[in-house]
């Protein structure tokens, strides 16, 4: 693979890289991926929210039917207690009555031991103890019927009576127990939603402004460099309008040049001298090919374009420019010094052109008034590292109060100026990596430079 392929095919590497970067814009992706965490958020919270709820209500249900144990352990103790009593009456009084209440006492005992059973089925522990329960609740019932014997069947009695009131006591502290934890649980969990909620209502909004936000700077930063684009060609058409004679002077002269060899031409093979023919109809071709590199470079400077940067030689650059001058005014003295073994530039050479055009025509127009009309444009390269192209003139120099301002736009000297050549210019100069400014000339007159990145080839792909 030769030199110019490989030139080739990294201009070409580099091309498609910079389309690349255009199409996936850094901040579209990030506005992007704001707005896809907004949504995302907001649906974490809402299924969280909605496991959470779920849990919250699971927890709630089993902390009433805890309530409704703790309510029926409390009856049962107190049914149980009517009980005892009511029999021990009936056994001194033998009143219907009072054996009435004991029967119904006994019943409501039974009933709530029914419902306890019921409430416990699903813990094997509890159902257990709740068996002994029973056990003891049967025979003290049974126990309190029987007529008041020895001190020692009444000791057994007190005996039963309180190994059954600590087993009911013991029910109702792991039931109290489970009820604190389900409680706890149901705290946690109202506590983790609230917290996720204020998350949320925060961060979603958040997220969404940042990426609408970064949405519409990316759609403003796009919409700018359309306008940017049109403003460099709406300026490159009002350079080529105030050039408009120069260039026409400039495309007449090769076509004025090539009626007049045709002419000669004719007159030979009139003559028969075919051998100076060839060499008249070379001089032609010559001719013509130099009006049709004029037209070509004016209407590439011209076009609406997009930017399409490529590898170029800064004395390249400086030609196009002075092609698309025109032919400078005699009174005009222009000395062009271009150093051996510049390093070339990635550039867009239309935008180059435009700012050395700008300049240079910029300067013509500052010398007008002046006696002396020297022009003076140098390029030589800064450490290898930049390129760096001036143009000093033998104008009036820059005013002060212009001077502070001369980048900006709509900021002009001149009188029918629009004020924008200079900050397009600077715009250019910008985007490729560079700077440029303006100093003054130590022998009068001003002196504007920039520079421009050189291409370190020894990074290029190798063939």
């Amino acid at each position: 693979m030769d030199a110019s392929e490989t030139g080739n095919d990294v201009r070409s590497r580099l091309h498609q890289l910079e389309q690349s970067v255009e199409r996936v814009s850094s901040i579209r992706v990030v506005g992007g991926v704001g707005i896809t965490a907004s949504v995302a958020v907001l649906l974490l919270a809402a299924v969280v929210l909605a496991g959470t709820a779920v849990r919250v209500l699971d927890l709630a249900e089993r902390a009433n039917t805890v309530q409704r144990t703790l309510a029926l352990i409390d009856g049962l103790q107190e049914s149980l207690s009517t009980a005892s009593v009511t029999a021990r009456a009936y056994l001194f009084s033998r009143n219907p009555q009072v054996a009435a209440e004991r029967d119904a006492a006994a019943r409501s005992v039974h009933l709530q031991l029914s419902s306890l059973t019921v409430d416990f089925a699903g813990d094997v522990s509890a159902t257990r103890r709740l068996d002994n329960v029973r056990q003891l609740i049967d025979r003290r019932l049974a126990m309190f019927d029987q007529p008041v014997g020895a001190p020692q069947a009444e000791l057994d009695r007190i005996h039963l009576v309180q190994k059954t009131n600590a087993m009911i006591a013991d029910l109702r502290v792991s039931s109290a127990g489970a009820l604190a934890d389900h409680q706890r649980r149901i705290a946690a969990n109202i506590r983790v939603a609230i917290a996720l909620a204020l998350f949320a209502a925060v961060a979603a909004p958040v997220l969404g402004v940042i990426g609408i936000a970064l949405l519409r700077r990316e759609r403003d930063s796009r919409r700018s460099r359309e306008l940017q684009l049109q403003l460099m060609h709406v300026q490159r058409l009002a350079v080529m309008g105030e050039t408009s004679t120069m260039l026409a002077h400039e495309i007449n002269q090769p076509l004025t040049a090539a009626g007049n060899y045709l002419a000669v031409l004719r007159r030979h093979l009139d003559a028969g001298a075919n051998d100076k023919a060839e060499a008249i109809a070379e001089r032609i071709g010559q001719q013509i090919q130099r009006a049709s590199t004029i037209l070509r470079k004016l209407r590439r400077f011209i076009e609406k374009r997009e930017a399409e940067r490529s590898i170029e030689a800064p004395a390249s650059l400086v030609e196009d420019a002075l092609t698309l001058l025109g032919t400078l005014d005699s009174s005009i003295r222009l000395q062009t010094h271009i150093a051996t073994e510049l390093p070339d530039v990635m550039v867009d050479r239309v935008q180059m052109q435009q700012v050395l055009v700008n300049l240079m025509r910029n300067a013509i127009e500052a010398m007008e008034p002046m006696p002396q009309h020297n022009l003076e444009l140098e390029a030589l390269t800064r450490n290898g590292k930049f390129v760096e192209i001036s143009l000093a003139d033998s104008g009036p120099g820059l005013k002060p109060e212009i001077a502070s301002r001369l980048f900006q736009p709509f900021v002009t000297s001149k009188s029918g100026g629009m004020g924008v050549g200079l900050s397009i210019s600077r715009g250019i100069i910008e985007q490729h990596g560079g700077r440029i400014w303006a100093e003054p000339n130590p022998g009068g007159g001003a002196v504007f430079r920039f520079t421009l990145p050189a291409v370190q080839h020894s990074d290029t792909p190798a063939a």
